[in-house]
C-alpha cells in the first residue's frame, strides 16, 4: 500500500518543518543513523540542530533557514505509512506548493499563536480548498511561546474560524491543536501542560481521521500522454494511468481529436503486462488503421470509448491569482497538456484573488470537469511563471 499524502500549509516560519521533525523523531521514523548524520553536520558547520534539518536537506536551505523546495518524508503510523509533504511558505516560492499539494489526501495547516494569520495562511487556504483537499486539520504552534495560555489559542482559533467559513470550509467539522512542535507537546505525546485541553494530539488526528486515498481506479480510464519514442519497427507511447484500468484488446479513444484505437501492447519495466491501472508508469502500443502514432504526443490522452472525459476549446471554473496577469494571452496547463489561450473573464483581476474564470483555448483539450483527477485541475501561466491555479467545472 502506498503512503497516504498529507501537505502542510502555512506561512514561511510558523514551524511546518519543525512539525514534520518532531512527528517523524516521536514516531521513530527517521533512521538512527540519519539523525546521527545530521547531528553531526550541524555540530561540524558551527549550527545548534534543529527538528527542521531531519526535512531540508538542501545546503542552501541549511544556510538560509527557510525551504527552497516541496520536500517530503515518510511517517509511520500504528497500521499505516504516510508521505508528509513539506511546502514554501514564502511569497515567492508559493507556486512550488502547487506540485506537493495537488495529490494530498489531508491538510494540516500551521499557524504561530504569536503572530496569528498571515498573508500566506490564506492563500495556503485558498489553494488547497481549490484542489479539493477537504480533510483538514488546524494546528496551532509555538503554545510555549505563550506560556500554553488557553485564551491565546482561543483568541487564534476565533479569527481562523471565520477565514475558513469564508473560504468555504465548514469550521465546526475542523479539529484545532494547540501544539509546540520544538517542545513536542500534543504532536505525537499529549501534553501535561495544557490540562485545558481535551482533544487529540496531531498524530491522533492523523492516524482516526485522515481517511484511505479515493481509489482511481474504478474511475473512467485516464492514460496520460508524457512522451514517444520507437522501439524497433514500433511507436510506444509512454505516461502514468491518472483513473481507470486498462487491459490489452481493449478499444479506446485518443484524445481531443476522438481517434478510435485499440491497446496492442501494454509494459512496464518488469516487461510485457495484460492490464494496468491507476497509479502505474507504463509504455503502449496501439493498433490503428495508418498503422502509426502521427499526431500523437504529449498532452494527449488516452480514454474508453464511454468515458466522461470529454474535449473543450472554452473551459471555466475557479482560481486562486498568485498574481495579476500581464495580458489576456497566457497558457493553460492539465494533465500533460499545455495550450494557449484567451482569458476572457474575469477582466479585473487582484492578486490574491479567488475568482471565476473564463478562457478561450487555441484549440481543444482533454479535460473532466468537477473530478478529483489531474484534468479536473488547472495551472495559468504568464510568460513561463505561474500566476493562478484552480479547477475545472
Amino acid at each position: 500500500m502506498r503512503e497516504i499524502p498529507i501537505v502542510l500549509i502555512g506561512h514561511k516560519d510558523h514551524g511546518k518543518s519543525t512539525l514534520i521533525g518532531r512527528l517523524i523523531l516521536d514516531t521513530k521514523s527517521v533512521q538512527e543513523t540519519r539523525l546521527k548524520e545530521i547531528q553531526e553536520v550541524d555540530k561540524s558547520s558551527g549550527q545548534k540542530f534543529e527538528l527542521a534539518h531531519l526535512v531540508d536537506t538542501f545546503k542552501e536551505e541549511r544556510e538560509r533557514e527557510m525551504t527552497m523546495d516541496t520536500t517530503r518524508a515518510i511517517l509511520k503510523g500504528k497500521k499505516r505509512k504516510y508521505q508528509l509533504i513539506d511546502v514554501p511558505g514564502h511569497k515567492e516560492l508559493i507556486a512550488s506548493m502547487l506540485t506537493g499539494a495537488a495529490g494530498a489526501q489531508g491538510a494540516l495547516l500551521v499557524v504561530d499563536v504569536n503572530e496569528g494569520i498571515k498573508e500566506q495562511t490564506r492563500q495556503h487556504l485558498e489553494i488547497a480548498k481549490l484542489l479539493g483537499i477537504e480533510q483538514l486539520g488546524v494546528a496551532v504552534n509555538k503554545m510555549d511561546k505563550v506560556d500554553y495560555q488557553q485564551e491565546e489559542f482561543e483568541k487564534v482559533i476565533q479569527k481562523l474560524r471565520e477565514v475558513l467559513n469564508k473560504i468555504g470550509y465548514l469550521s465546526e467539522r475542523i479539529d484545532f491543536f494547540p501544539i509546540s512542535a520544538w517542545e513536542g507537546d500534543n504532536v505525537v505525546k499529549r501534553s501535561n501542560k495544557m490540562d485545558w485541553y481535551k482533544g487529540k494530539t496531531i498524530m491522533e488526528f492523523i492516524e482516526e481521521d485522515i481517511k484511505e486515498p479515493e481509489s482511481f481506479r474504478d474511475l473512467p480510464l485516464i492514460f496520460l500522454v508524457q512522451d514517444k519514442y520507437p522501439n524497433e519497427d514500433k511507436e510506444i507511447l509512454v505516461g502514468p494511468i491518472e483513473s481507470g484500468r486498462l487491459r490489452v484488446g481493449q478499444k479506446v479513444l485518443i484524445l481531443p481529436d476522438k481517434r478510435e484505437c485499440e491497446i496492442k501492447t501494454i509494459r512496464d519495466f518488469t516487461g510485457e503486462l495484460l492490464e494496468a491501472e491507476a497509479g502505474q508508469n507504463i509504455g503502449i502500443e496501439i493498433s490503428q488503421e495508418d498503422k502509426t502514432l502521427s499526431g500523437v504526443s504529449r498532452g494527449n490522452v488516452i480514454t474508453s470509448l464511454d468515458s466522461q472525459v470529454r474535449t473543450d476549446q472554452e473551459v471555466s471554473g475557479e482560481v486562486f491569482w498568485i498574481r495579476a496577469p500581464s495580458d489576456s494571452n497566457l497558457v493553460l496547463e492539465c494533465g500533460t497538456a499545455s495550450v494557449e489561450g484567451q482569458l476572457m473573464e474575469p477582466k479585473m483581476i487582484t492578486e490574491g484573488q479567488t475568482t471565476s474564470y473564463r478562457i478561450l483555448l487555441s484549440k481543444k483539450m482533454a479535460v473532466f470537469p468537477r473530478s478529483r483527477t489531474i484534468l479536473g485541475k488547472i495551472v495559468l501561466k504568464d510568460k513561463g511563471k505561474i500566476i493562478a491555479v484552480g479547477n475545472i467545472q
